[in-house]
């Protein structure tokens, strides 16, 4: 009797086994594969999304092209960089001024974009159906290289970016891939006082209450082509 379970015992480890082996995916058939290349280096267009300030002085939406770069250092973490160029403008204002001799036109004012930043692949070192979602974040420069303020006090110059968003990379095998990201830039905008003083017989440009200096976020919605290596 004990001889007889034993094997019944046995023989019912024996099939579990034998079932166990058939669950989740064969290598070939599994939507997971490993990512062959540890670089990549992409061309980037879209479209740069601007918060509209109260004084509506600030650089406005406008197309964005760049490059992108990656270096999967380890697993899933990787290393970023990218430079951008914005096709911008902006609208100037005269504070001194009443009425509609207070605006001076739209002034094109491209901006230039530079940030580093870490990533995290969400399906670590490997594709998902050829697919790879990113999350990342890091900090960077954002400046239309003008020193000095325009005729009515503002100046939008160089200012410290922080930066994060996400994005899916589609990965056929081969060198090349494309991608879709969300990039958020966070930066300050600062009024001049000018624009707190109301000239003779009109108002001032912002309200008293309005902050000096504020953060704005900034999305950029783009599109690349990468070569990988």
């Amino acid at each position: 009797m004990t001889r007889r379970l034993a094997l019944a015992v046995y023989g019912s480890l024996m099939l579990a086994g034998s079932a166990g082996a058939q669950v989740g995916h064969l290598p070939a058939r599994s939507p997971f594969r490993d990512l062959e290349y540890s670089q990549e280096l992409t061309l980037i267009g879209g479209q740069y999304v601007t918060h509209r300030d109260n004084a509506d002085v600030a650089p406005r939406d406008g197309l964005l092209v760049g490059a992108h770069y990656e270096w999967r250092a380890a697993g899933p973490a990787h290393l970023t960089g990218e430079i951008a160029m914005i096709n911008s403008d902006r609208r100037v204002l005269n504070p001194f001024a009443v009425g509609a001799a207070r605006e001076l036109g739209i002034e094109r004012t491209p901006l230039y974009s530079a940030n580093v930043g870490l990533g995290l692949s969400l399906t670590g070192a490997k594709s998902w159906h050829n697919i790879v979602p990113e999350i990342n974040g890091g900090l960077g420069l954002i400046s239309d290289f003008k020193t000095k303020p325009d005729s009515g006090g503002f100046r939008f110059g160089t200012r410290f970016a922080l930066t994060w968003g996400g994005g899916i990379r589609l990965v056929p095998r081969g060198r090349w891939q494309v991608r879709a990201d969300v990039t958020n830039r966070m930066y300050t905008i600062s009024y001049p006082q000018a624009f707190y003083n109301a000239p003779a017989g009109g108002t001032a440009v912002v309200p008293e209450g309005q902050s000096r200096s504020f953060w704005t976020i900034n999305p950029a919605f783009t599109l690349g082509v990468s070569r990988l290596f």
